[in-house]
């Protein structure tokens, strides 16, 4: 990634404030944050003087290299440990310090001395990293924060002392590090050897940098302050460090501080939004498990209400066919079993009294109706409405939650958190699916099973049913006319019986077109049990993107936030 590409530290701030909202990344707000900050430094610090942290265990010796750096008593130097409580920036007169002089540190000026080794720079001396007080590694924490270089001081006691590589490991991808083995003086040349390849290891197994990426050298501060080098190798540690301070490379230094907290930062935002996307994931498939395995019993159910409402939809069935049927037996699909009784009762009492049979028919008529509107509120009351407080439905929808719940629970959030509902409210959305199917089976199945069948009725059923109604109006005619012509003229009862004969064939007509509609009705009961299973999925696949939109700005804008870092 070159300069160019760099975003803009402003650029950040607003992407990580909504990426906060993914909950495997708010326990790292506060390290987003101090990333955040550190990288902006690294970005904004192009020509400001080299800052260097000395860091270390109690006794390494860090006070005194400074004082051999800077060829003048700088820092207190003694036994009692730790001799440093708190951090200390020694910087030279008119250096801007920036950040440094905000954060609680004592400033020291100085004046770089001729006679010093590598003076002009900014030093910052730090607590001890294994002190018992811990506050002492806030402290140091703090002003490596603001430092560009950590020398990393060691005795043969302390290189692999677990506190230290605790805390290198917050920086070492974002700091120039340089380890650096003390009180050379006092080892052999093998023990030197030796101390340095078990750091570049540590670094390695500890840290995760490859083991020569980071300078080690074995150094004597104490001789380094009497003007000695006792291991051959304090020169070159100078000549490093005077390289590091040129400008150009200073700038190369800050500059891959940046790009190792730019790294971290992505690298904990995508191990987040990994997290994340696998956690919705498997609440996901969870879900849809669910209610996967309470389906058959969901469409039970719903059978065996369809099945109490069987009646209602038949009737239904033979009342959209009438409409489609012309000539009396159209009238008899319309009456159910008991009106078509009543109407043939009143076709007896007719041939007695006509007044009779004529009012008997009527109040059939109306009964029937009524009795068409009473057993579809009682069909819809009965699939509709729960029933029994519609238990095996409720349990239907606690078993389906169960292990999408247990999953959230697991990743220690609330359900809802990832989009999985209560048992309320899915037991609602299932009465809503049972409420909707019941609707499209009423109307819309029993239309299409109509429809099917009607194109075969239409040249088989109407024809047989019509004629012989045809024949004996026509017969009648031609009885009335010969009367009328040759005498005698026709009697009522003749009419009467003819109207009788009229209404029995129009009744068989009727049974016979409500028998061709069985197929129809059964259909239509097919029909709306694969709506209701096509419901069940569809509710399904409705509840798993519930899911996959939860946290939807969150991931939005974790993506978006490695995009801009990483240039994608």
């Amino acid at each position: 990634m070159d300069e160019t590409k760099l975003p803009e530290p402003e650029d950040l701030q607003p992407l990580i404030a909504a990426a906060l909202a993914l909950p495997a990344l708010k326990p790292h707000a506060a390290r987003l944050e101090r990333l955040r900050q550190d990288y902006a430094r690294g970005v904004a610090r192009k020509d400001a003087p080299l800052a260097v942290a000395l860091v270390g265990a109690t006794g390494a010796g860090k006070s005194t290299l400074l004082n051999a750096l800077a060829g003048q008593h700088l820092a207190r130097e003694g036994e009692d440990r730790p001799t440093s409580t708190t951090a200390t920036v020694f910087a030279p007169a008119g250096a801007e310090l920036e950040a440094l002089s905000r954060v609680g540190a004592s400033v020291v000026r100085y004046t770089a001395s001729p006679h010093g080794l590598w003076g002009g720079q900014v030093f910052i001396d730090t607590p001890d990293l294994n002190s018992v007080a811990t506050t002492h590694r806030e402290v140091a924490r703090a002003a490596l924060e603001l430092a560009d270089v950590a020398l990393v001081v060691m005795h043969r006691g302390s290189v692999a002392e677990a506190t230290q590589i605790e805390f290198l490991a917050e920086f070492a991808r974002r700091r120039s590090l340089v380890f650096l083995i003390n009180f050379a003086d006092e080892l052999s040349a093998d023990s030197r050897e030796a101390l340095k390849a078990q750091a570049r290891k540590l670094a390695s197994e500890q840290l995760g940098l490859p083991q020569d990426s980071i300078p080690t050298f074995a150094i004597s501060a104490r001789s380094a302050r009497e003007g000695k080098d006792a291991s051959g190798e304090f020169g070159a540690f100078l000549f490093h460090l005077r390289e590091l301070a040129t400008q150009a490379v200073a700038a190369r230094v800050r500059r891959g501080n940046a790009l190792g907290a730019l790294e971290e930062m992505a690298t904990r935002v995508e191990t987040a939004l990994q997290e994340t996307e696998a956690l919705l994931s498997r609440t996901r498939a969870a879900l849809e498990s669910g209610l996967g395995r309470t389906s058959e019993g969901l469409r039970k159910d719903f059978d065996s209400r369809l099945g109490l409402a069987h009646g209602h939809l038949a009737s239904e069935v033979r009342r959209q066919a009438a409409g489609r049927f012309w000539g009396p037996a159209a009238w008899g699909l319309r009456l159910s079993l008991w009106g078509a009784g009543g109407m043939g009762a009143a076709t007896l009492l007719a041939r007695r009294s006509l007044p009779v049979g004529i009012a008997v028919a009527a109040a059939s008529t109306a009964l029937d109706a009524v009795r068409d509107r009473t057993r579809a509120r009682a069909a819809e009351t009965t699939v509709v409405e729960p029933f029994e407080d519609d238990l095996a439905v409720e349990s239907a929808a606690r078993a389906a939650l169960t292990e999408a719940r247990a999953v959230a629970h697991a990743s220690g959030l609330p359900p809802e958190t990832l989009g999985v509902p209560d048992t309320d409210t899915l037991l609602a959305e299932l009465q809503a699916v049972r409420a909707s199917t019941w609707r499209y089976t009423a109307t819309t199945a029993v239309a299409e099973a109509v429809s099917i069948w009607w194109r075969v009725a239409r040249w088989l059923v109407l024809p047989l049913i019509n004629l012989p109604l045809f024949a004996l109006l026509g017969h009648v005619g031609y009885r009335v006319v010969r009367a009328y012509l040759e005498g005698p003229l026709l009697t009522v009862e003749y009419f009467v019986n003819a109207g009788a004969l009229f209404v029995l064939l129009a009744g068989a007509g009727a049974l016979l077109a409500s028998g061709s509609l069985a197929g129809a009705g059964r259909a239509a009961l097919r029909s709306g049990r694969t709506r209701f299973t096509e419901a069940l999925a569809t509710l399904s696949g409705r509840l798993g993107e519930a899911v996959e939109d939860t946290l939807r700005p969150g991931r939005d804008a974790a993506r978006r936030l490695l995009s801009l870092i990483r240039g994608r």
